[in-house]
């Protein structure tokens, strides 16, 4: 989680193709393939060297989880991450139903064309890596939680080996430690981008998302989500 594994950061997105797109009743199977592919692969250096970002590594993760539990990681983050937390709008895939052309809806861009992707994502294998949406409201309810550290959902150690950097640098585990100190990170799967940041000296959390990831949208989250901190610093 720390992306110190020496994984890449993807398996080739020739090899994409051989999985699933779309929901599938579980994914296990398919998980496991992609983890495999993605331990084939070679190394892009030691063990604990450098920090490069893998969504292979969370991939991993997952499938590690579901080989100790023998339970999908889709119900094990819904039993132990949405429903204690209250994410009822939290789930898999793009938000919206199948097929759908519901708002909002992620783009894709061509020039200067946003053409929407009512189905567009990873394959389901991705899950661990970014296959979850959920509700504004609901996001801010997680990023409250990694603010107030609430001991009913993690005990303080495990709080606080999330939000530290465990071989230096300023990376933790999932979260990247700003100069501040406050807790952010960015993420998109082409149709969609968003951003994090969770202040917890201040006590402020926020968050802001754009429908498509071109480079103007991506700078204008950005903007959006520090002028969201420094109003409520106001």
């Amino acid at each position: 989680l720390s992306h110190r594994a020496g994984l890449q950061p993807n398996i080739p997105m020739s090899s994409l193709g051989n999985y699933s797109y779309g929901a599938l009743p579980d994914a296990r199977v398919e998980r496991l393939k992609y983890a495999g592919e993605a331990l084939a692969q070679a190394l892009v250096g030691p063990l604990a060297a450098q920090m490069v970002y893998s969504n292979n590594g969370y991939i991993v993760a997952g499938a590690m989880l579901e080989a100790v539990t023998g339970k999908p990681w889709e119900d094990l983050i819904q039993t132990w991450v949405f429903a204690p937390l209250k994410l009822s709008s939290a789930g898999f895939g793009p938000p919206g139903q199948p097929g759908a052309l519901s708002q909002p809806v992620g783009h894709s861009v061509s020039g200067n064309k946003r053409i929407p992707q009512p189905s567009g994502d990873n394959p389901a294998a991705l899950g661990p890596a970014g296959r979850v949406h959920m509700a504004l409201r609901d996001m801010i309810a997680y990023l409250a939680a990694h603010r107030d550290q609430p001991s009913s959902f993690l005990n303080a150690k495990s709080w606080e080996t999330l939000h530290t950097p465990p071989f230096g640098g300023d990376y933790a585990l999932g979260w990247v430690v700003r100069p501040d100190g406050t807790l952010w990170h960015n993420g998109s799967n082409t149709v969609w981008y968003g951003e994090i940041l969770v202040d917890k000296k201040a006590g402020v959390v926020c968050t802001a998302v754009g429908n498509d990831g071109a480079p103007e949208t991506q700078a204008a989250v950005a903007q959006a989500l520090f002028s969201a901190r420094a109003a409520a610093l106001a």
